[in-house]
């Protein structure tokens, strides 16, 4: 039954670091990318923004993943981004901190409080804060279940025994702990079990040390394995792993030489021993790696190194850890949305090389984009699925409804282009007819354009910047004029001609099917700048140009 006690405890502990996190994500947001984004001047700047950021977030997988996103949206170089993260492996422990002050006995209090808060209130702020006091209620009452369990197996004897064994054996058990925190994807999960036993009298003084280490090198490993999609992620995961594993080997080297001498000088309440550790681990190897993170990064650099020019990773951004940050998750969701804006980008340049000559091997690339796109966007459709509007603001179940119909207009964009505008271009191949000069540039114009657009779009989407969502749908209003004004000017030119060439129709077929597809870019545009007015765009035949 004891041992029953412990494993509940457990579970109680990682339903209160969700409910933390989610808490957190409630009352912060997107806020606190945005102010990270502003705190990095310099080294010293971003390691205590990366403070800040720990102990308002603590989650390593979190913060390894907000790092990359940022790495992403601006022009800031690793280096500054490794110590964001030294400083989040510093905030991460304040959590501890708190967890060693003997507070269990308010669980019952922070449990009611926070429940009925969470329960009952509908303002975010209320919610996230009755979630935060929900989840120390939650890791706390764990504590009481997880030490009293442990006085019961400590006065048994027998079970006894074979922790007191575990404490001859510091390598073993660090590797065990390691295992553990990779599984439990919590360092705070980690050690506020440990602390629950050795509270109880079930593990002493020297497995501290082995440990707190173990779950450090355990949760840097779930950062690497949470940032292992993207390039960054990899070399900021790696550069973590580096210096937590350094720290570990000089410490184990030197431990039996001073810790004694520590013990004997320094004594401390088990809690204390435990909290104080965790945070002089993190807080002394951080301040050592500050000063070597350019070096570091060049190591990082070369250890991961940069797939070759033109090579296509195949990496995604959903990650289902984040799930339980749905800000995080929605900002990924976002990035995802641009991995199928590309898709669409590499289809409309082949498009124009094959209006040039048909080449078999372009049109099956294009059935592979084509295909890509497609599982990018039923992947990104189940993800955003998976992330309940009770765990959102207002202001993100509106984002949410924002990409979730624009994965379907970049669908309906790819499907215009393989369909309509490839066979347009193929049949412009074939036919040898080259189209009029002028009708030519009409259609280079068009299409520099809709690739201007798509990168315009992104920034769009990740910005959601109305007065450039306003700008946007301007320029979309134009390139509607500009196609209805070119084909006014097409009729005329060629009123003269008594059988349509197949060069003509295929000038009609491109403008329109480029305009169509400027139409269904600027639909998130709409959302973002005017949503409550009309956005619907119609389709119309390949044959002819609509108009709005």
């Amino acid at each position: 039954m004891s041992l029953l006690n412990i494993a509940a405890g457990v579970i109680l502990i990682l339903l209160g670091m969700r409910h933390l996190r989610k808490g957190l994500d409630r009352l912060f947001g997107n806020r606190l990318i945005d102010w990270l984004q502003e705190s990095t001047a310099n080294r010293g700047k971003s390691f205590l923004a990366g403070v800040v950021a720990g102990t308002i977030a603590p989650s390593s997988t979190s913060i390894a993943l907000m790092s990359v996103q940022m790495l992403n949206r601006a022009a800031l170089p690793a280096s500054r981004m490794l110590a964001v993260v030294l400083g989040a492996n510093v905030g991460i422990t304040v959590t501890v901190q708190l967890l060693s002050f003997h507070l269990e006995d308010s669980a019952a209090a922070l449990l009611i409080a926070g429940g009925v808060t969470f329960l009952y209130l509908k303002r975010p702020v209320f919610r996230g804060a009755g979630q935060v006091a929900l989840a120390f209620g939650l890791i706390f009452l764990a504590m009481q279940m997880v030490g009293a369990a442990a006085r019961t197996i400590a006065s048994s004897g027998d079970l006894a025994v074979i922790f007191q064994i575990v404490e001859h054996h510091p390598l073993a058990l660090l590797v065990v702990t390691a295992i553990l925190t990779l599984f439990m994807q919590s360092s705070t999960a980690s050690i506020a079990l440990g602390l629950g036993l050795a509270q109880g009298g079930l593990l002493g003084p020297a497995v501290a040390v082995p440990w707190v280490i173990g779950t450090n090198l355990g949760i840097a490993a779930t950062s690497l394995i949470a940032g292992w999609p993207t390039l960054e992620g990899r070399r900021l995961g790696v550069g973590n792993l580096i210096v937590k594993a350094a720290g570990a080997v000089v410490i184990l080297i030197l431990l039996p030489g001073v810790a004694p001498w520590l013990w004997a000088r320094f004594p401390l309440p088990v809690n204390r021993e435990w909290a104080d550790f965790h945070t002089g681990f993190n807080l002394i190897l951080g301040l050592a790696a500050l000063p070597l993170v350019g070096s570091l990064s060049k190591l990082v650099s070369f250890i991961v190194e940069t797939p070759p020019e033109g090579s296509e990773e195949t990496e995604s951004f959903l990650d289902p850890l984040l799930l339980q940050s749905p800000s995080l998750a929605l900002n990924q969701s976002v990035r995802e949305e641009f991995r199928m804006m590309d898709q669409l980008k590499t289809m409309l340049r082949t498009v124009q090389a094959l209006a040039e000559k048909k080449d078999p091997v372009k049109l099956e690339l294009m059935d592979q984009h084509r295909k890509r796109l497609d599982s990018i966007g039923e992947r990104l459709n189940s993800y955003l699925g998976q992330i309940g509007d009770d765990s959102l603001s207002a202001a993100d179940i509106r984002r949410k409804f924002i990409l979730l119909n624009y994965i379907q207009e970049l669908v309906a964009v790819g499907i215009l282009i393989y369909r309509d505008l490839a066979d347009s271009a193929i049949h412009q191949a074939k036919s040898g007819t080259p189209m009029p000069p002028e009708e030519k540039a009409d259609i280079a114009t068009l299409f520099k354009r809709t690739l201007e657009r798509m990168e315009k779009a992104t920034s769009i989407l990740m910005s959601e910047d109305t007065e450039q969502a306003e700008a946007f749908i301007l320029e979309k209003e134009q390139i509607s004029h500009m196609c209805r004004h070119a084909q006014r000017l097409h009729h005329e030119r060629s009123a003269a001609n008594t059988a349509p060439t197949q060069a003509v129709s295929d000038y009609i077929d491109q403008l329109n099917c480029l305009r169509r597809i400027n139409s269904h870019l600027t639909s998130a545009a709409y959302a973002l700048a005017r949503p409550h007015s009309s956005a619907l765009e119609e389709n119309f035949p390949s044959s002819g140009l609509g108009e709005r």
